[in-house]
């Protein structure tokens, strides 16, 4: 049995590099830029107004006051998406937010804080002005946002709505991005069954658990970005488990990992590790320091496609994803490694050193304004109901024992790709 640290780091380093590819803007949400991207020109791309208002020059204008009122004739309009008006000294254009701005014009005064002058079409002919503008006012001045060469994403950058804002408005149409890893999920269980296709519910048998643990990691991957295959329940013996092994491998996409839940611990029927033995797999690590979860297995199959077989217990699957998976995802997407939020611990929660323990927990803010995380009520690994509570996990080092309420602890928030640090 290893430590935690020691089977991340067999992680990080045993981690496939998911190959770049070109993806359309609309599709790249929630993936990983294979390479820098910068603008390729100025945003704005020419000076605008922030205002609907009017044109002006400093000069004539500078002593504008209630005393001394100063009457400009206006001699044009431009709306967003024309050519500028030209501006002339002693004159005013009209102009609307967004607007390209008259190479003359040196602050825009919004229509509010003039009176106005109007033909008897409506159509404003002058505005008189009781006090000047401050150089530049309401103008976006070209380049203002971005500049030619800035550095809009990084290599490596988890791709958010707030990205593909910033690379629409630069003109990016598609962008470099890592693979989508494609994931296939493999259940063990004779006592475990898939509910029907097209049957709204289902009651089950003796002796029969309906499977959870499938449609939980096949949400969680999708989440995450990566394409996922069902497999299906697999028999219980070893020549079965081995033989959709070898009908997965042969027909292995590119970015292809695989998941199993079940068969992995010490008993008679737990014969993922003896299937692995026979395929020639390269068993890096099984059975780590951990609580739930402790008989997980990490293996690199003889083609270079890594194999995980998570416990069968829902807790320890759910925990074998975001602790095991989700870091072995990021390192191939080349993310860096997940830091954790450091929070109060709004309870005591008491425990024995000597195993991590990832502790079902739901962060929340208090009536002082201060985030604190509570530790859930049923923290056994068989127990699904406390997964419909938690938006994160609270991890407790092994090294540990009881954590006291008001403590900073590590916290882990559900989504292991959230872009909290981005």
């Amino acid at each position: 049995m290893i430590s935690y640290a020691q089977a991340l780091a067999l992680l990080n380093t045993r981690a496939p590099r998911l190959q770049a590819e070109t993806a359309p803007l609309a599709e790249a949400l929630g993936r990983t830029a294979a390479g820098e991207i910068r603008a390729g020109f100025a945003v704005p791309s020419f000076d605008n107004s922030a205002m609907d208002g009017f044109a002006v020059r400093l000069a004539d204008c500078e002593h504008a006051s209630p005393q001394a009122p100063v009457v400009l004739p206006v001699t044009g309009v431009t709306a967003a998406g024309d050519h500028a008006s030209p501006l002339a000294a002693g004159q005013a254009v009209q102009i609307m937010t967004g607007a390209m701005l008259p190479a003359a014009a040196e602050a825009v005064c919004p229509i509010e804080d003039v009176a106005v002058t109007r033909d008897a079409d409506g159509a404003v002919t002058a505005i008189t002005l009781t006090s000047a503008p401050a150089p530049g006012a309401n103008i976006r001045g070209k380049g203002e946002d971005f500049r030619p060469e800035d550095v809009v994403t990084g290599e490596g950058t988890r791709l958010t709505s707030r990205h593909l804002m910033a690379l629409a408005a630069l003109g990016v149409g598609s962008v470099p991005v890592r693979q989508r890893p494609h994931v296939s999920i493999l259940a063990t269980g004779n006592e475990v069954r898939d509910v029907p296709a097209g049957q709204a519910s289902a009651t089950p048998g003796e002796a029969v658990i309906y499977n959870s643990n499938s449609p939980y990691l096949a949400a969680a991957l999708r989440e995450a970005g990566a394409r996922v295959e069902y497999s299906g329940i697999i028999p219980d013996t070893q020549a079965a488990f081995a033989a959709a092994l070898e009908g997965i491998i042969a027909q292995a996409r590119p970015g292809q990992i695989i998941l199993s839940t079940g068969a992995v611990s010490k008993g008679e029927f737990d014969f993922v590790p003896a299937a692995l033995a026979a395929l020639n797999a390269e068993i890096l690590f099984h059975r780590v320091a951990i609580r739930p979860g402790k008989p997980v297995l990490f293996a690199m199959l003889p083609n270079g496609i890594p194999f995980f077989g998570l416990p069968g217990n829902p807790a320890s699957a759910a925990a074998g994803f975001r602790f095991f998976v989700a870091p072995l995802l990021r390192a191939a997407w080349g993310l860096p490694p997940e830091p954790p939020l450091r929070v109060r611990l709004a309870e005591t929660y008491q425990a024995r050193p000597g195993l991590r323990i990832f502790l079902k927990a739901h962060l929340a803010i208090g009536a002082d304004g201060v985030a604190a995380a509570t530790i859930l009520a049923g923290q056994e690994s068989f127990r699904i109901q406390p997964m419909l509570h938690l938006n994160g996990w609270v991890v407790r080092p092994e090294t540990v024992g009881n954590l006291q309420a008001g403590e900073l602890v590590d916290f882990y928030p559900a989504d292991p790709f959230s872009p909290f640090f981005a």
